[in-house]
């Protein structure tokens, strides 16, 4: 590799760009879903202003009826292309953040916001890294197109509609993990857990429980509302086990019953120990109500079986391999309401290894055996790439030449990439790894120097790859 595109990014033009982008609230909205705007209108502002930036700079981009987009480089009559898959959709800023996380803050060459890592940052990297290549003049026989997807967080509709509307590429990367490089990606299953819907009367019910707004994410919040008779005894009781437990939590009156909210801490989703599950806080603390049996049954569904159970062991599905490690279970959404009964959302990710249809045979024999159902559901299979693939290869050997490495060992992760989407691709940084991945959390950050140095790699990268021999 001797020929390098050698360009420093812009570092006032990228903070600027990425200001920009982070201003948008692209978090899904399916309820102002509509034609052309198929996950509400922030994701599609997100996705209309990077293709607008990308075509005022003289890039070839197209709009993929709202789901996706891509900017594309290289010769334009060329067979093959290489994908560059990221996504300006954003989860939701939950919890106390110290600034404004749509509104990018900089401090001490940090950047603080929601997507500053997952996946805002990285996906301006890799277009200031074309950017870097268009600039250089270096030649490439491949088309590279940096595609934007606007539904990553929730299901990634986006590029299945993109595969069903595109060819596909020869090989790809994501840049939406970390460094070195990613070659295997746990599988997920998506289950929904549903209680029975009635279960009798008594002096005090659960009136509603709320926790979790995506799936993929470790709640920091839960609240409960408690009515009837004894409503404010069993509250109060209740505040005396959580400030026992120093547990943060506020009371309010609610209508004529007792409002009480819990906060945890957020992680990612596939990283569940790594946070504090507000629900299992609150339902753990309710545990004592004399609830009704239906009541009692959901509460002891968040506060026994799957309270801290993050391997899957209490429902039997627990599994680890010598490739990506322990299976691992987030129970994201949580949900009652005293006339439609109640439901739990769990967000798995399963070992290369593992058979899904066989784990979630055992899932639903756990639920069934505790009287509950399984509503909706869906799995995703697994990433494994060979690390001796060409691409692979190169994107090896780029990433320890600019860190002046060598032999550096390639990583699995439970985190789902759009490299899953591709026939040959792999998830590659931008997080380095001597920094903490923050996606998902509250004061998501990202070091600004970082996300330079990853467009600099990214741009050599698709350089090699631009040339890469079928």
């Amino acid at each position: 590799m001797t020929q390098k595109v050698n360009i420093t990014p812009d570092k006032d033009g990228f903070l600027k760009d990425l200001s920009s982008l982070i201003a948008v609230k692209s978090t899904k909205d399916a309820s102002a879903a509509k034609e052309g705007a198929p996950f509400g209108p922030g994701p599609l502002e997100a996705l209309n202003q990077v293709l607008a930036l990308a075509k005022k700079d003289g890039f070839r981009t197209k709009n993929l009826l709202g789901y996706a987009g891509y900017i594309e480089y290289g010769p334009e009559d060329a067979d093959d292309y290489i994908a560059v898959l990221g996504h300006v959709d954003v989860v939701p800023a939950t919890g106390n953040w110290t600034h404004d996380p749509f509104e990018a803050h900089v401090e001490n060459g940090t950047l603080y916001a929601r997507g500053a890592i997952d996946d805002k940052g990285p996906t301006m990297a890799a277009y200031y890294a074309l950017k870097s290549l268009k600039a250089s003049g270096l030649p490439i026989k491949h088309r590279i197109r940096l595609i934007v997807g606007t539904d990553e967080e929730s299901g990634c509709e986006c590029l299945i509609k993109y595969n069903e509307l595109e060819p596909m590429s020869l090989f790809g990367f994501s840049p939406d993990a970390e460094f070195p490089l990613i070659f295997a990606e746990k599988g997920r299953i998506y289950a929904r857990i549903d209680t029975p819907e009635k279960g009798g009367t008594a002096p005090v019910q659960l009136a509603e429980f709320y926790s979790g707004e995506r799936v993929n994410m470790v709640p920091d919040r839960a609240y409960a509302v408690l009515s009837g008779t004894e409503a404010e005894k069993w509250a109060d009781q209740t505040q005396k086990l959580l400030k026992e437990n120093k547990i943060s939590f506020s009371a309010e009156k609610e209508g004529e019953g007792v409002k009480l909210t819990v906060k945890g801490r957020s992680a990612h989703g596939s990283e569940p120990a790594g946070g504090i599950n507000a629900a299992f806080l609150l339902a753990s603390a309710l545990k004592e109500v004399p609830f009704n049996p239906s009541e009692k049954a959901f509460i002891a569904l968040l506060a026994d079986t799957l309270n801290n159970d993050f391997d899957g062991e209490r429902l039997g599905v627990a599994f680890q391999d010598d490739i990506s490690g322990k299976l691992t279970v987030n129970a994201g959404l949580s949900r009652f309401d005293s006339s439609k009964g109640g439901s739990v959302s769990l967000d798995m990710r399963c070992p290369i290894k593992a058979d899904l249809s066989q784990t979630f045979k055992a899932l639903t024999t756990s639920i069934e055996k505790l009287g509950f159902t399984i509503g909706e559901s869906d799995t995703s299979k697994p990433l494994y790439m060979d690390p001796k693939h060409p691409g692979v290869q190169i994107l090896k050997k780029v990433y320890e030449e600019h860190m002046g490495l060598k032999d550096v060992e390639l990583m699995t992760s439970g985190g789902g990439t759009y490299a899953q989407y591709l026939d040959a691709g792999v998830a590659f940084g931008a997080c380095m790894p001597d920094y903490p991945y923050t996606g998902h959390q509250v004061d998501e950050h990202v070091r600004v120097d970082d996300l330079l140095l990853a467009s600099k790699i990214y741009a050599d990268v698709m350089y090699e790859l631009g040339n890469l021999e079928k």
